[in-house]
């Protein structure tokens, strides 16, 4: 989860200094930042994906809470934690399938002309990763609480 932080805060870092470096060239030097603005959106995406694993494995993610005491049986905990997992997979199979489409397509970022599926990748990573993450909840409930960090 460490190396996923240190991700996740490069990639805000980046996209912050980026688009700080656009609004500034654009204010004073009256000249946009060529790329900056596509750079930025590619490193939000990368922040946001791998921030759904730290949230994950923090099990600090936002979920809706109406349900809670409708199931009151000892395994509904890990039940949920089992059914985010094969709804994770799923996801991520079909991710997967979308990388796979866009590196065939040889598809494009706009601008700055980079090829798309190696800052696609992160999404079926994230997806698996929260994926595995869900399971080891789900067998090891106990886990949920040694992750957690104030």
């Amino acid at each position: 989860m460490r190396c996923e932080a240190i991700v996740a805060a490069l990639a805000y870092a980046a996209t912050t200094a980026l688009l700080l470096a656009d609004v500034i060239a654009r204010e004073f030097f009256s000249q946009a930042l060529w790329g900056a603005q596509q750079t930025a959106v590619l490193g939000s995406i990368l922040a946001a994906m791998v921030g759904l694993t730290l949230a994950t494995g923090r099990s600090a993610h936002f979920r809706p809470e109406f349900a809670d005491g409708l199931l009151r049986f000892a395994a509904v905990d890990r039940l949920g934690d089992l059914i985010s997992a094969v709804l994770l997979l799923i996801f991520g199979y079909f991710a997967v399938e979308f990388v796979m489409e866009s590196r065939n397509f040889a598809d494009r970022v706009p601008v700055v002309n980079i090829l798309l599926w190696p800052v696609q990748i992160i999404v079926p990573y994230a997806l698996a990763s929260s994926a595995v993450k869900h399971l080891i909840f789900a067998w090891n409930p106990d886990a949920k609480s040694q992750l957690k960090v104030g």
